[in-house]
């Protein structure tokens, strides 16, 4: 791992934002520097699923990561000009759920590999999605929900989707902590996973597939 990626994964965020500044002062690629925070972000990540960081580190993990993203986000627009967008994410937690963690990252991430991505926030209803689904023709709809009352909530915003937008070619995909309890078939969707990288992963692939 570079600096970039052992501060993120240290939780340093004066040695991480030292670090990003130094690598794009020095010409690293800033895409190259978003990366690494990304391995860092990894290592995080594998940290809490081995017990050895808890929710607060992972929050904090979350906020630095942010701060790191908006010094690199311009440099990357300053770089590549406004390039044309690689695909159409919509994105929200389900209704009754406020947790917003891996979604926002799942986010950064995204929009810093050159993806347009609508966030509908937390405790978003079906018909929000339903109509933005409508306006922006997302090829990806991502939903978050941790909570196993949201279960019920996911089911029926995946329903709802589909039963307006039976034109669309739209996958679903669903992350949090009702990952686990039903199977992706019970709620509709086409993956489910609790691991932000392997989700922009699945999210990169079918988009790349459907070109």
């Amino acid at each position: 791992m570079g600096r970039v990626a052992e501060a993120m994964a240290a939780l340093d965020k004066d040695k991480l934002l030292e670090a990003v500044k130094d690598e794009l002062s020095s010409g690293t690629d800033p895409i190259e520097v978003v990366e690494d925070a990304r391995a860092g972000l990894e290592r995080v990540g594998s940290e809490f699923e081995k017990g050895k960081y808890f929710l607060m580190e992972l929050m904090w993990a979350s906020q630095i990561f942010k701060d790191a993203i908006e010094i690199i986000g311009p440099r990357i627009k300053q770089k590549y000009g406004v390039t044309k967008s690689k695909g159409r994410i919509l994105m929200g937690t389900v209704k009754g759920d406020i947790h917003d963690l891996g979604k926002s990252i799942v986010r950064d991430l995204l929009e810093c590999s050159g993806y347009e991505v609508v966030d509908l926030g937390v405790d978003v209803p079906p018909e929000s999605f339903v109509k933005k689904t409508s306006d922006f023709k997302p090829q990806v709809i991502g939903l978050s929900a941790l909570l196993t009352a949201a279960v019920t909530q996911a089911k029926i915003t995946v329903d709802d989707v589909k039963r307006n937008s039976y034109e669309q070619k739209v996958k679903f995909i669903i992350g949090g902590g009702v990952v686990g309890e039903v199977s992706p078939e019970e709620l509709g969707v086409d993956s489910a996973t609790t691991n932000a990288n392997e989700g922009i992963r699945t999210i990169e692939r079918w988009i790349s597939e459907a070109d």
